[in-house]
């Protein structure tokens, strides 16, 4: 059956949201794959592989005790002193180990954390033979240059009968800490080698010790020193293999088979795919939504803090250019008094007296300067100033600028303050006449 999230707490308590979510996939992944080659118990192998990717597993202890038909143990000829020949793993397939299937051990990943490792008879650790410093990984596990024997018969009859000819066979004892699962049609690559799937390859393990066996260790078997020990160990699973490409038409075909002869199943496993399918797009959506809203708002805080400087940088160039044109209506309003008083016989100390009668300010009206209509008040004012008898040639109370019969002839100065005196009458007068009218 296929499994969603609901399911997993029947298999495997204790797991989170997004760790539901990926036993889900590893056991249906697994499950499709395995009845579409027409394997055997696929539920149960579903959610083994499944349960072992999150958490410690229960393995037999003698599932660890590892041997191929390449290994051997044996006292070297012809030596001065009892000196062993071992080759513990070939670095080859063990095939049809009765818990992990053909099984490579990859020597690279392999480590050796002590100094010194027990060499048993049988994984036995009753039957002592000798102890070895770290074994030489040559194309497989190499035993010999540095073994010790210990006192005891096991490791003296050992001794005696290899001499004698006795084929003693060889054997590890290994943890696994990482392993790589690959299912049938896929390929990867080991101790210099290309295997096929169905293999388990352990990728990362310890070495604890290596055997020698009497007739050799029957991986098939339970009946050992182990048979009823169980090792708690925490195993991170590799897969290769699982839902390729390749199986997408055998699984369609079995799906139509389905359709056809359980309808029921079929539109419940099409509604929890669907419903699997929504969800991972919803988690989907929401992370992608966020994202958006988070660059959105970036892009709008930048955009807010490049208006901010525009708008700092319109403003001043509409300062400038209002200072500019008032300066400028100034300086035109200025060339017109100046032409049309140059044009008039108003004496040159009295410019700004007249000036000061017309301003240009009140010609400007929506920021346009009616220069025809200023030009013409400027024109009316200095006629009326004529009109009144301001002239270059004033004198006081007279209309000549000719002397009078026994008087001192005028200053400059004099003769601007009498101007001066004559005019601020004259504007009195003018007052005066308004207000009575």
């Amino acid at each position: 059956m296929p499994w969603t999230v609901k399911d997993v707490d029947r298999h495997k308590k204790g797991l989170t949201p997004e760790q539901k979510k990926k036993w889900v996939k590893i056991a249906n992944s697994v499950l499709r794959d395995c009845q579409a080659k027409g394997g055997k118990d696929c539920e149960a192998k579903a959610i083994r592989i499944a349960n072992s990717k999150f958490s410690e597993e229960k393995i037999p202890k003698n599932a660890f005790c590892l041997m191929d038909d390449n290994c051997f143990a044996k006292i070297k000829e012809e030596a001065e002193e009892d000196k062993l020949d071992m080759i513990a793993y070939s670095g080859g397939i063990i095939k049809n180990h009765f818990w992990w299937g053909d099984l490579v051990i990859d020597l690279e990943g392999m480590s050796f954390p002590l100094s010194k490792y027990p060499i048993l008879e049988n994984h036995d650790t009753s039957r002592k033979i000798g102890f070895t410093k770290k074994p030489v990984i040559n194309g497989g596990i190499r035993i010999g240059d540095h073994v010790s024997f210990v006192d005891t018969e096991e490791s003296r009859e050992f001794r005696k009968l290899s001499k004698q000819g006795f084929p003693y066979q060889a054997s590890i004892y290994a943890i696994p800490t990482v392993i790589e699962r690959v299912e049938k049609g896929a390929e990867a690559e080991v101790n210099g080698m290309s295997v096929k799937g169905e293999v388990t390859i352990w990728r990362k393990s310890i070495f604890k010790e290596a055997s020698v066996c009497v007739f050799g260790w029957d991986s098939n078997t339970r009946s050992t020193a182990f048979a009823d020990e169980e090792l708690d160990i925490n195993i991170d699973y590799m897969y290769t293999g699982f839902n390729e490409p390749k199986q997408k038409e055998v699984n369609a075909m079995n799906l139509e088979e389905l359709k056809k002869e359980n309808p029921e199943a079929y539109d419940k496993l099409k509604e929890e795919v669907r419903g699997e399918i929504e969800e991972e797009i919803k988690e989907k959506f929401e992370k992608e939504k966020e994202k958006i809203i988070q660059t959105s708002k970036d892009e709008i805080s930048k955009l807010r803090e490049d208006l901010d400087k525009k708008d700092e940088r319109i403003l001043k160039l509409e300062k400038e250019n209002a200072i500019r044109k008032e300066k400028d209506r100034q300086l035109e309003a200025d060339n017109i008094w100046n032409s049309k008083l140059a044009e008039s016989d108003i004496p040159e100390h009295l410019a700004d007296k007249v000036k000061a009668m017309v301003s240009y300010k009140k010609f400007v009206k929506d920021d346009v300067f009616d220069v025809e209509a200023f030009t013409k008040a400027v024109e009316d004012e200095i006629k009326d100033w004529v009109d009144k008898g301001i002239t270059s040639s004033i004198v006081l109370g007279m209309s000549t600028s000719s002397k009078f019969a026994g008087e001192e002839e005028k200053t400059k100065e004099q003769k601007k303050q009498e101007d001066d005196a004559w005019v601020n009458e004259m504007l009195n007068l003018s007052g005066q006449q308004e207000a009575q009218a």
